[in-house]
């Protein structure tokens, strides 16, 4: 499920699945519980310079607790293909402020680029 789009029942770009939340269940084995999403969650799967950048950039536009990361809770993905359909997004799956840049000034300018893969 990693790097897969999210996006909302309309088909609406969210962001992408940095990384997962993992949970004993009442077995011991580990299940999903959360999607995380945003730079704090994908820094820590980056190595070298890409993820000191990455952290430095995203503590230092951070206002709240920088250990924090966005999560959508498996129970607002409601379809798992070659993207992530989730329901409309929890409060607490706000993106970070150096996301709606990156996706604002990166990405957007890029042809095509207003059309998330289905």
């Amino acid at each position: 499920m990693l790097d897969r789009q999210i996006v909302t029942e309309d088909g609406t770009p969210l962001a992408k699945a940095d990384d997962l939340e993992l949970i004993p269940d009442s077995d011991g084995s580990l299940v999903v519980s959360a999607v995380l999403i945003g730079p704090t969650a994908l820094a820590p799967r980056l190595r070298g310079r890409p993820a000191r950048l990455l952290n430095a950039l995203a503590r230092r536009l951070t206002t709240g607790p920088t250990d924090h990361h966005a999560r959508i809770a498996m129970g607002h993905i409601i379809r798992i293909g070659a993207a992530l359909t989730a329901t409309t997004p929890p409060v607490d799956a706000t993106l970070h402020p150096l996301e709606d840049w990156i996706r604002d000034n990166v990405i957007a300018p890029l042809p095509g680029s207003g059309h998330a893969p289905g």
